[in-house]
């Protein structure tokens, strides 16, 4: 018996031995990994074999191809950040990404059929994306049909996206939306002498719903102000004289827009090239506020002093006094030293505001499926669901009954000179964070209870 026992010992000692022995399988942590050669135009992510095949789902051609051209990089930053610690252990494997490019042509029926290729016969497990609300109702009803790939919308705004009947489970939104965007813009001007704004719009989802958010929520917060004109103008407008003297003549002090893409460049630069003032200090030009309005490329066109005033009401902020964001900037912009066209231009210095939220979102869903060990979309739903991430320097949750990111909201004023290297142009001066509590997304009622019925979580109230 004594034998025996001492057997059983020697098994246990030697057992345990052999566990501390073994290599350890790490979780990745962002920033961790060797990113010194990290090169946009020559990524070097696995091909072939067994890997974690992820697309980015946008526009790769025509005259917003620099869209996808930009994800493309901000996406490879991560995977090889993360390529670089050994991948991620997922379904009893570890595994590397691998990055797929789906085109949506900037339109639903193309963006439709390329997220379906990606899944069906790419087998990817996710893709991201979209620009354009209407083409991201397009990728929701593919994951919701298919069930094999979850989609992460990281630049689709409009509120009724994740309202019944388009929201489903298979879709993750982690950037801002029309609430979001409007609410903190309209707590940024709540003490400030502007009292004048005037709505120049784009013609379709995104443009109305952010405009509704920015009028609901400023008549709520400051009653005294006046919306002095409205209009909306077709996607890809290349005149915007005839509004832009409707604009001078109403007596605006703040043109509030939405416009991504072409229409914003064109926008900010007639306004400069039109003469358009700022009636509170005829020597500047007059503010423009939307949350892509930092687009360095029509803002080096119109030089420094004229981007000044302008407001940005974005997702996040490069806010460089925090340790994590300052050491993510500055790993980047370094890289960018060494890069060649299309990268090497004031567009992809910093990886700011947009680009962070979106390198932020893959960072996020790389994390989740660690959590859950495994890409199956069931797994990862029910990990996502509730999931809390900080980073970088950032808290964000998501909320459980209709998968929405619910964080802070930074806006801030251009200024010239800045602080970011940019002597040709504005840019942004340190933000104004907006508690989360002022700035939630819309809540369907249909969906809240799904889960848990809580819309803020207990360390924001």
């Amino acid at each position: 018996m004594k034998s025996t026992k001492k057997i059983y010992s020697i098994l246990i000692i030697f057992s345990c031995l052999c566990l501390i022995a073994l290599p350890q399988v790490m979780a990745f942590e962002p920033l961790k990994g060797d990113l010194s050669d990290f090169d946009p135009n020559n990524q070097k992510f696995p091909t072939s074999g067994d890997t974690i095949k992820v697309a980015i789902w946008d526009v790769f051609t025509g005259p917003n191809a620099f869209v996808g051209q930009s994800y493309w990089a901000l996406l490879g930053f991560v995977v090889h950040d993360i390529n670089s610690q050994g991948g991620i252990l997922v379904d009893g494997k570890k595994k590397l990404i691998q990055i797929i490019k789906a085109d949506t042509q900037g339109s639903p029926a193309p963006g439709k059929s390329a997220a379906e290729k990606a899944i069906l016969q790419d087998k990817v497990v996710m893709f991201q994306g979209v620009a354009g609300s209407h083409v991201s109702k397009a990728g929701q009803q593919v994951a919701e049909t298919l069930k094999k790939a979850i989609y992460l919308n990281f630049a689709a705004f409009s509120d009724e996206l994740m309202d019944l009947p388009d929201w489903n489970r298979y879709v993750f939104r982690v950037n801002g939306t029309s609430s979001t965007c409007g609410k903190s813009l309209a707590y940024f001007y709540a003490k400030r002498p502007e009292k004048k704004f005037y709505i120049l719009g784009q013609d379709y989802l995104w443009g109305h719903s952010f405009n509704a958010a920015f009028k609901k929520a400023l008549k709520e917060i400051r009653p005294d102000a006046q919306i002095v004109g409205e209009v909306y103008h077709p996607v890809f407008t290349k005149d915007f004289a005839p509004y832009m003297e409707k604009i001078k003549a109403s007596g605006a002090e703040v043109i509030v827009t939405g416009a991504w893409g072409a229409d914003n460049e064109n926008i900010v630069k007639q306004s400069r090239q039109l003469g358009l003032k700022y009636p509170l200090n005829p020597e500047r030009y007059i503010p423009i506020c939307s949350p892509f309005i930092d687009d360095t490329r029509p803002l080096e066109v119109i030089g420094g002093p004229a981007g000044v005033g302008i407001v940005v009401c974005t997702d996040i902020y490069l806010d460089r006094s925090r340790p994590a964001m300052k050491k993510m900037g500055e790993i980047w912009t370094n890289l960018w030293k060494n890069w060649k066209a299309p990268y090497n231009t004031e567009l992809y210095r910093w990886n700011h505001s947009g680009w962070l939220r979106n390198q932020h979102a893959s960072y996020w869903y790389f994390k989740v499926i660690e959590k859950a060990g495994s890409t199956d979309p069931e797994k990862v739903i029910a990990a996502w669901e509730g999931d809390v991430f900080e980073f970088p320097d950032l808290k964000a949750w998501m909320r459980p009954d209709d998968h929405q990111c619910i964080m802070e909201r930074p806006v801030a004023e251009m200024e010239f000179p800045n602080t970011w290297d940019q002597p040709n142009n504005a840019q942004s001066g340190p933000p104004i964070w907006i508690e989360a509590k002022n700035c939630m997304p819309t809540f369907d009622p249909k969906l809240k209870g799904r889960v848990t019925g809580q819309e803020l979580p207990d360390f924001w109230k």
